[in-house]
């Protein structure tokens, strides 16, 4: 186990919230996410044009819906993304795959393009809590940089923090390209990894991780809806073997609730874009329906996490590559 530091005094108030904040999430997420992998095939999707070109294949859809949490209903939205990694040749392609996607996704997840802008996410770990213990501990400052190996969770952790540098979060305002600096936090926990051998006819092999997101933003942000502001979140990442030897990504994003804001200048300033729906509604005496306008700005905000993921695929499926040919120096975009 990593080096750590005890509980108790040794804990920062700041620590002692996002323990707070990373029991909830672990508690709500693993609703959302039981929900979502048995709701998956019955979800009614509708197409995401992302309006840009990607490297790799890829079928973007989103998702609106509903179910309960804590005995509560909520309203949920969310996307579904395959993506085509191809075919390999291997004789022991399902053993790479488990090996990769357990040990080393993450942790090498991130990468340079040629304009010297960092790409993918780069990953940092904080808190945790120990398997079969209820005292939560932090990682030494040696020990935090990187991510987990999910098989450790479990065993040695019942869940542990994370903080995600976003670096692909990347908005066009006509011909002026904005990189926003963004991070999430994160918390991987035993329940959101699955390994299943034989999952269909049509695949040899499923392995996949996830984690809910923390209610809290480590880099502050102005979004009504984005790190740290999703309510109760999952993102799941599932990598799938054919028995043609091929491999395929799909990933699952869902949020309970449905945005309310676009915007969040804080508690006394309301959003601009919801709240001036809701002033129209009632200037028109209710003749005007904003749910449609809802709909539209839920899904252009789906399309805009559909797109940092799937640049976060496309240099994966390179990573991917070089690891499995055995090359040193993968996380370089080409």
């Amino acid at each position: 186990m990593a080096s750590t530091q005890a509980t108790g005094d040794s804990l920062s108030d700041r620590d002692h919230l996002l323990v707070e904040k990373t029991e909830e999430a672990v508690r709500d997420g693993l609703q959302l996410e039981r929900w979502l992998r048995a709701q998956s095939g019955d979800l009614t999707f509708f197409p995401l044009a992302l309006g840009k070109k990607f490297r790799l294949p890829n079928r973007p859809e989103g998702f609106f819906g509903s179910l309960e949490i804590n005995g509560q209903a909520r309203t949920v939205m969310g996307c579904r993304q395959e993506v085509e990694f191809g075919r390999y040749e291997s004789n022991d392609l399902a053993s790479r795959l488990r090996e990769f996607v357990l040990g080393e996704f993450l942790k090498r997840a991130h990468w340079t393009y040629d304009d010297g802008s960092p790409g993918g996410f780069t990953v940092e770990q904080n808190l945790y809590k120990a398997a079969g213990k209820s005292e939560y501990q932090q990682f030494s400052p040696d020990c935090r940089d990187g991510c987990i190996d999910w098989r450790q969770l479990g065993p040695e952790y019942d869940w542990v923090l994370l903080t995600v540098y976003i670096h692909d979060f990347v908005m066009d305002f006509g011909p002026i390209r904005k990189r926003f600096r963004e991070a999430a936090c994160v918390a991987p926990n035993t329940n959101f990894v699955h390994v299943v051998e034989n999952p269909s006819k049509e695949y040899a092999l499923e392995i996949s991780v996830g984690y809910p997101f923390v209610e809290f933003a480590p880099i502050p942000n102005v979004f009504g809806f984005g790190p740290g502001k999703f309510g109760v979140a999952v993102k799941l990442f599932s990598f799938f073997l054919t028995r043609q030897n091929e491999v395929r990504a799909r990933m699952f994003f869902a949020a309970a609730p449905r945005c309310a804001k676009v915007f969040d200048f804080g508690k006394r300033w309301p959003d601009p874009v919801y709240g001036g729906a809701s002033l129209l509604q009632r200037l028109s005496m209710g003749k005007w329906n904003p749910s449609a306008f809802h709909d539209r700005v839920d899904m252009g905000m789906l399309v805009q996490h559909c797109r940092v993921h799937q640049a976060l695929m496309d240099g994966v499926e390179r990573v991917w590559r070089d690891w499995l040919g055995g090359a040193s120096t993968p996380n370089s975009a080409r």
